[in-house]
């Protein structure tokens, strides 16, 4: 998602690595080499994608332990309400209806969490991507559709696409562009809802605004806070430890946060089940 600099801007890049000396006089100008900056591994990202992949695939192989997949695991209002499986919550994250939908929702983990796990590190990942879908859960029981069940992780993609806008948006200072790709973030999240809301469709919209909100207001209490670089980090890692927003700051506002989530669910339930 992230647009690459242009020869001729990306010298100045702190993200960046430069070569040093002086150049002797009467030498033609050359090009500065520059050099990316490495990406750690984001493992996380590719355990979910693996996991999600192969709970479909298990599915796909055996009718059978896909219906029991379904009935087991999806987000259907009525088992939650009546039934008190408010476990289908999370469940329903890992689930997904058709290939089409595995592949989109796996494509956009891709994309967006490889960026994004390196620089926020494996637990700020996890907390957005997790708790930014039970967000998207809770949203899409006390919203949705009470008599059709739900099951994606697109919840949880919404939130962690929010939660890279966020990041871009509170560090305008080391990157370029950001005003361009915050504006390309918000027209592809524009078009997935304005689909969403149109009539016949199947896609569960409450269960993305949900993650995108969740995601949103996550990542702007534990997102990473990197001042103006001053040197050249060798590694995302790196960037982490420049980090002066540590977690255990923000324990207070993520217990108020899933207290929030209980209440909803618990006002839901009373609501639906009345």
């Amino acid at each position: 998602m992230t647009t690459p600099p242009d020869d001729n801007k990306q010298n100045d890049h702190p993200l960046y690595q430069q070569p040093s000396g002086n150049i002797p006089t009467g030498t033609p100008p050359q090009r500065k080499r520059v050099q990316r900056l490495p990406q750690d591994r984001p493992y996380l990202s590719y355990a979910l994608m693996a996991i999600n992949a192969l709970i479909f695939l298990a599915g796909f192989l055996s009718p059978d332990v896909e219906e029991t997949l379904f009935v087991a695991g999806s987000l259907f209002p009525p088992f939650v309400v009546e039934g008190s499986e408010v476990y289908r919550l999370f469940t329903a994250m890992f689930l997904h209806a058709d290939v089409m939908h595995l592949f989109f929702n796996m494509y956009a983990l891709y994309i967006v969490g490889t960026q994004l796990e390196p620089i926020f590190g494996r637990v700020k990942f996890a907390i957005i991507y997790f708790l930014g879908g039970l967000g998207g859960s809770v949203l899409s029981l006390a919203l949705g559709t009470y008599l059709v069940p739900s099951v994606g992780a697109s919840g949880a993609i919404f939130a962690i696409f929010t939660a890279y806008g966020v990041f871009l948006y509170q560090h305008q200072h080391l990157f370029r562009n950001v005003r361009a790709q915050l504006q390309q973030m918000l027209f592809l999240l524009g078009i997935n809802l304005v689909i969403g809301f149109l009539p016949g469709s199947r896609v569960d919209n409450w269960g993305h605004i949900g993650g995108l909100i969740g995601g949103g207001i996550l990542a702007w209490h534990i997102a990473p806070r990197i001042p103006q670089l001053t040197i050249v980090p060798r590694s995302m890692s790196d960037i982490q430890k420049m980090d002066t927003n540590p977690l255990n700051l923000h324990l207070p506002d993520l217990v108020i946060y899933c207290f929030a989530l209980i209440a909803i669910v618990v006002v839901a339930m009373n609501v639906l089940g009345a």
